[in-house]
């Protein structure tokens, strides 16, 4: 009896065990809630988090070929990469627009969206010539913000030649990364120029007749023969100084976060 009455009791607790597990496997299975190991079906485990659905309402100006890329970023749990490329009239080491862009999208997508970006110091010819668009598809990014060298062409190379030159870079780039899109924008406006604008005239034309999206931030300066715009240029009158770049940046974060 002193063998039997522990025996007893020990088998009573295993089987005490086993019904209690049952049973809370049972509730974990009606709540619908995913066991450790087990699969959850293809359609419940594409449903995006809530915390996406609220990421994807900030996307609401962006490309439709962008928007579904990014969806497909984040079901994928990677980060949609987009690159700013362009001449040194995107910046310079006191401020440069990619890192300010960086910063701005990092508070509303974390780390759903990576920013990076490519300056260079050159006219377009240059870029072809010496092969640039090596940079741009070994970066493999999803979003090329591209402003393709206008200003640096300005006067020394012809706006026929500079528009062939962007034609010849996204169609190596696309060739080689089919999923890679891209967006043009103007460098900065200059303060009373007669024929730059024209070129920029035309970059706008390009876009449109190529059916690239075209990112106006012109239309948030002063006019160009506005007293107004010598203080937001450095002191050549080429490139904008840190309140000129302010004015660029809240342009491009007001396009890529748009605000309900």
């Amino acid at each position: 009896m002193k063998v039997f009455l522990p025996t007893f009791i020990i088998l009573t607790c295993i089987v005490s065990l086993v019904i209690g597990n049952i049973h809370w496997n049972d509730k974990i299975s009606d709540a619908g809630v995913s066991q450790p190991g087990t699969k959850q079906s293809k359609e419940e485990s594409s449903k995006p988090s809530p915390d996406n659905e609220e990421l994807v309402k900030y996307i609401g100006n962006w490309p439709k070929e962008s928007k579904e890329l990014y969806n497909k970023r984040l079901s994928e749990g990677k980060p949609f990469k987009i690159l700013m490329v362009g001449s040194n009239s995107l910046g310079n080491e006191e401020y440069n627009l990619p890192d300010d862009l960086a910063d701005q999208l990092n508070h509303v997508y974390g780390n759903t969206v990576h920013v990076d970006g490519l300056i260079y110091d050159m006219m377009s010819s240059q870029f072809v010539s010496q092969n640039k668009q090596k940079d741009l598809i070994e970066a493999k990014a999803d979003l090329i913000l591209f402003e393709p060298f206008t200003l640096k062409d300005n006067g020394n190379v012809a706006i026929e030649d500079s528009l062939g030159n962007i034609t010849s870079v996204i169609k190596d780039v696309t060739a080689a990364n089919k999923e890679t899109q891209f967006i043009l924008q103007p460098p900065n406006p200059l303060y009373n120029a007669t024929y730059y604008p024209n070129q920029v005239d035309e970059l706008e034309k390009y876009a449109k007749d190529k059916d690239i999206p075209y990112l106006n931030h012109w239309s948030n300066w002063p006019d160009q023969e506005s007293d107004k715009m010598i203080n937001l240029l450095n002191e050549d009158r080429e490139l904008p100084n840190e309140k000129g770049y302010k004015i660029w940046s809240l342009y491009l974060e007001e396009f890529f976060v748009k605000q309900f």
